[in-house]
C-alpha cells in the first residue's frame, strides 16, 4: 500500500502486490501541502498496516522523507500529535520491518527561513534511529533519480528475511524492554533487526 502525509496521512493505494498498481497510484499523486506530521503518518501507517495484514508472513513498511517534523526544533508548523519517543516504541512492537529512504531536501526548501539547518540534520539522525528501531536498513537518497535503486535495494533485502524465536528465561510479562543479540558463526554473514522487544 502507499500512504502519503503532508498535514494528514491519505491512503493513496490499499495494501496491494501489483506492483504496476502502485506505480500508476505513485504517479498520480498530487504535490504535498500542510505541515509534516511524520511521526503521525509512522503510527497512521503501522495502524492501517496491521488492520490490512492479518496472517501474512511478512510486513514491512518503507518511508521515503527527509525525517522532518513540525516537533523537530526549527520546522515551522504543527507538527506530530505523536511525540517522537511515543512513535519510536510503537516502531520497536511492530512486528515487522521499518525501512527509511532519507532524501535530503535541504537545498530545495521552498523558503529556508521556514526551516532550519540542524533541522535537517535531526531529521537525518531520526530516520537512521527509526530504521534501526524497526529492525530494517537506513538509505540515504541524495537525488529523486537515485529512488528506483534504493526501493530494489529494500526488496532484494527482503528477500532473505528470516524470522528467529526463542524462549527467555525471564518469564515476567511487565512491560519492560528485553534486550536481544544476535550472534552469527559465519564472519561473511550480517544479523540485523530488532535490538529487543517489550514483555507485554
Amino acid at each position: 500500500g502507499i500512504i502519503s502525509f503532508a498535514g494528514r496521512p491519505t491512503v493513496i493505494s490499499p495494501v496491494t502486490l501489483d506492483r504496476e498498481v502502485l506505480r500508476q497510484r505513485v504517479n498520480a499523486i498530487d504535490t504535498a501541502t500542510g505541515d509534516t506530521k511524520a511521526y503521525d503518518a509512522i503510527d497512521f501507517s503501522l495502524t492501517h498496516l496491521l488492520k490490512s495484514t492479518k496472517n501474512t508472513r511478512r510486513t514491512a513498511i518503507v518511508m521515503m522523507s527527509d525525517g522532518l517534523d513540525g516537533r523537530v526544533p526549527g520546522v515551522q508548523g504543527d507538527g506530530s500529535k505523536l511525540p517522537y519517543g511515543e512513535m519510536l516504541s510503537r516502531v520497536r512492537e511492530f512486528d515487522g520491518v521499518l525501512y527509511t529512504l532519507w532524501l535530503n531536501t535541504e537545498y530545495e526548501a521552498l523558503n529556508p527561513l521556514d526551516t532550519q539547518p540542524e533541522a535537517f540534520d535531526m531529521g537525518y539522525e531520526r530516520m537512521k534511529e527509526m530504521a534501526e528501531a524497526g529492525g530494517g536498513v537506513f538509505y540515504q537518497v541524495e537525488r529523486l533519480q537515485d529512488l528506483a535503486g534504493a526501493y530494489e535495494r529494500v526488496v532484494a533485502d527482503l528477500g532473505t528475511v528470516y524470522s528467529l524465536a526463542y524462549r527467555p528465561t525471564n518469564k515476567t510479562r511487565d512491560g519492560k524492554w528485553r534486550a536481544v543479540r544476535v550472534t552469527l558463526n559465519r564472519p561473511s554473514a550480517v544479523a540485523r533487526g530488532k535490538h529487543g522487544y517489550y514483555a507485554n
